[in-house]
């Protein structure tokens, strides 16, 4: 029991913020020669900008929106957000691109973060190929606590395939990789916190949440996390696949 309450605890759970919504945007850049290039480190420190983070491909950026309930206001911050972002690869004589899958022969240079590092060395060449080469959106949905949070992941999962169509502009591809990269990939039912618990014993992610790569997971932030989405120019499609999500969880949320 010591151990599952361990585990439950790893989760930073915002009651305040249930019903909110945040989403991660993950967009790689290239040169001018339209050649992916691992120039995050380059762009973070110029962007200067809390919204703007790294991913393992040094190849990638990501940008975040803050957790908002309203449309609207998710719309605006992911333009302005987007703003920035092309402001400063300009800078840089750089492209940010939206693209799911990226070319075979990219380089995998991964950003110089000591868990991305360790993560770097002991999986398979192959397996990092694949976890650099996707990208998407990530969609967060506050929860209040665990019991909340498997409430939520349950209505969820039975939505998986649909929601994976939705999201797919590589004919499957990028979740061909994911799948490949992230072999505890396949979402659950939980039929409580026990169960949870027993999973990510099962799955290698107990001791730490954020190895849990499920396509609808429990993030360690206090979120039930849908990344199953693709890539996309459209700030409208986003605010879609958010208003499909809205709607699955409406009596939850």
């Amino acid at each position: 029991m010591d151990s599952q309450n361990n585990f439950a605890a790893l989760f930073k759970f915002r009651p305040e913020l249930s019903g909110y919504i945040g989403i991660e945007r993950e967009q790689f850049l290239k040169g001018d020669s339209g050649i992916y290039v691992p120039e995050s480190p380059r762009f973070l420190s110029l962007a200067m900008n809390e919204k703007w983070t790294y991913e393992l491909s040094a190849c990638q950026v990501e940008s975040r929106t803050n957790p908002q309930t309203g449309l609207a206001v998710i719309k605006a911050e992911l333009l302005a957000n987007e703003n920035v972002g092309n402001r400063v690869a300009n800078q840089l004589g750089l492209e940010l691109v939206n693209e799911e899958v990226a070319a075979e022969d990219m380089p995998l240079d991964v950003y110089p973060n000591p868990r991305y590092l360790k993560i770097a060395k002991v999986i398979s060449r192959d397996r990092l190929r694949a976890a650099c080469r996707v990208a998407g959106i990530h969609i967060h949905l506050g929860v209040r606590d665990l019991s909340h949070a498997i409430e939520v992941n349950n209505l969820l999962v039975p939505h998986l395939n649909a929601l994976c169509d939705r999201g797919d502009h590589s004919g499957g591809e990028r979740l061909r990789l994911y799948r490949d990269m992230a072999q505890n990939w396949q979402p659950v039912v939980y039929a409580g916190p026990e169960h949870l618990f027993e999973v990510a014993r099962a799955n290698g992610f107990a001791d730490n949440p954020r190895n849990c790569w499920k396509l609808i997971r429990i993030s360690i932030h206090g979120t039930v996390e849908l990344r199953m989405f693709g890539s996309t120019n459209s700030v409208d499609e986003i605010i879609e696949w958010i208003s499909v999500v809205k709607a699955i969880t409406k009596g939850a949320l």
